[in-house]
Formats: structure tokens, sequence, C-alpha cells
């Protein structure tokens, strides 16, 4: 049930959110609950099941429309557990969706000498679902903190930072989308679980696109929305947006 409640709910705002041409492409995406928690990410929160049940219910509150309903007695109460249990822990902590992802923590925290513990992503997922809830609620610069959190736990999470470049797309920080955005595609081909790596590379290239058509680089971007179509022939955002990039160089 849960699932299909998911299902519809990105449904729901696919059709709530389909750019015209060169509008901003995306929005918060929700798709949490199908992606996570693989065997080998260690947490020893003993309760750590119920706020992963915490966090799906949240989800269902947010598809039922009740975002005020869904912060307040599902996100927060996961982000206040997560946040009390590691306020004096000194090692870093990461979160992480695949083995890649995971291995990747490690290695990075070793080179710099750092302790780490790598989680699985409920309590990042909290924060990245607040921010959507926030969206919801006409507050936005609330729930862009949120997204920075989430990034900052897992600066590898193709997801995440496809939606901080979003935020940097609504605040015209092109560059900063552009760098984010270049980020978010990397991460989604080295550590994006397999089911979802498509998807989030086709998010991350859209977004790369906009940045640099934006930036007036609009070779670059037509080179980006055409590498789209190899892999989706039929993304409508990729042709919409060449038609655009077209349309401004018959005017020069």
């Amino acid at each position: 049930m849960k699932n299909v409640l998911l299902i519809l709910l990105l449904i729901f705002l696919s059709a709530c959110t389909a750019p015209n041409a060169h509008q901003i492409p995306n929005t918060i995406e929700v798709e949490t609950s199908q992606t996570v928690n693989t065997p080998i990410v260690n947490t020893p929160m003993v309760d750590d099941l119920k706020y992963k049940e915490l966090l799906s219910s949240g989800e269902q509150a947010l598809y039922y429309g009740d975002a005020q309903k869904a912060i307040l007695n599902h996100f927060n109460p996961i982000i206040t557990h997560y946040e009390d249990a590691y306020a004096h822990v000194t090692k870093r902590i990461y979160t992480a969706r695949s083995r890649e992802e995971h291995l990747f923590y490690l290695a990075t925290a070793k080179e710099e000498g750092k302790e780490v513990e790598v989680l699985n992503t409920t309590w990042s997922d909290a924060y990245y679902l607040k921010a959507y809830a926030l969206v919801e609620l006409k507050e936005i610069s609330n729930a862009k903190i949120f997204i920075e959190k989430a990034v900052q736990l897992a600066p590898s999470n193709s997801k995440y930072l496809s939606e901080l470049g979003h935020f940097y797309h609504q605040e015209k920080e092109w560059q900063k989308a552009l760098s984010t955005y270049q980020s978010a595609e990397k991460s989604a081909q080295l550590f994006s679980p397999k089911e979802l790596q498509e998807t989030e590379l086709l998010r991350a290239k859209r977004g790369i696109g906009y940045s640099l058509t934006e930036l007036n680089e609009l070779s670059k971007a037509e080179a980006v929305y055409n590498e789209i179509l190899k892999i989706a022939p039929n993304d409508k955002i990729a042709l919409q947006e060449l038609k655009y990039i077209q349309q401004v160089k018959n005017k020069r």
C-alpha cells in the first residue's frame, strides 16, 4: 500500500509541475522508502525501525495534503531523535543509500584521518521530506535549510544535490546551480541505486542544461540536452529546451 501511495504521489507531482519551454524544470520529489537502507549500512540505533516507519507515515500524510501534520507528527520527531543521539558524537556522520556510496564515505574519512559512522538514510530523508513539506507551506527559505542539512549528511546523494540545485535555480544563482547539478550528475553515475540511476542522472543533466542556458552557454546546453535524448529519446523537457535554444539562436 505504501509503494502505491508513493507512486500516486509522484504522478500527482509530475502533473502539477509539468514545465513549459524554458521554465525551471524540477520541483522537489518524493521517492524515499523504495530506495534505501542496504544491509551494509551500520546504525546503532536500537529503535531505528520505529523511525523508518514514522518516515513512511509522514510520506502518507504528505500524500493526503497535510504538510503541517507531516512535519509536526512525523519528520520533526525523527530529526529530534537523531540530532539528540548524535549531538555529542565527534566522528563524521554520513547517510548512504548504496554500498558504493557507503564505501566512498569510509574512504573519504580515512583519507582525512577522521572517525566515521555511516547510517541508513532515515535521518537525511526526514530533512529532505521536511523540505518538501515546507515548500508546500510556501516556506521556501526554511525548506532550503533542510535540503542543505540533507546534503551535509549525504554529500554524494544525487537526489539531494539536484534538489539543492533547484533552490539555486529559484534564486537565479546559475553558477552555483551548475556546479551543484554537475556534482549530482557525477554522484548519479557513481553512487545512485541501480534502479534510480537513470532517473537521477537525467534530472541532473536537465539541471545542467538549464543552468548553461541561463549562463548563455547555448552550445554547451544544446549538447547536454542531446545527451539526454540519447538516453531518453522522448524526454519532453529536453525537446522543449532544444526548441527554445534554437529560437534564441535564430534571433541573433
